[in-house]
């Protein structure tokens, strides 16, 4: 399954507009994750209500998984592992090796020419 990601505010702009382009496909294809933490700037939080409500209807699911530890940086290293070890788990269950990336060798390659 495809996997990509984005920032808040920068998911509320043209993003938001593509995923519900094709509600159909994405109702079977996507799910939204929220990574979030406690320190977030009340427009951040706005922010990621207001796309839950927007993507609801057009995704597989929006959910929200919050950062464990006492303050920003061990709130932010708590994220990163997690999304690591998820990444990890999946490529595992679906049998993939996870190390090598053969596009990005090929674009390294062409770069260097």
């Amino acid at each position: 399954a495809p996997a990509f990601w984005n920032t808040v505010p920068e998911l509320c702009h043209n993003e938001v507009q593509g995923w519900g382009q094709h509600g159909d496909v994405t109702r079977q294809v996507f799910t939204l994750v929220q990574l979030r933490h406690e320190f977030e700037h009340p427009q951040v939080v706005r922010r990621f209500d207001i796309v839950r409500g927007l993507l609801d209807e057009v995704v597989a699911g929006v959910e929200s998984v919050r950062a464990e530890g006492e303050g920003p940086l061990a709130q932010l290293l708590d994220l990163v592992l997690l999304g690591d070890v998820v990444s990890l788990h999946l490529a595992a269950q679906e049998g993939l090796d996870p190390g090598p990336v053969p596009a990005l060798d090929t674009l390294k390659a062409a770069l260097k020419t």
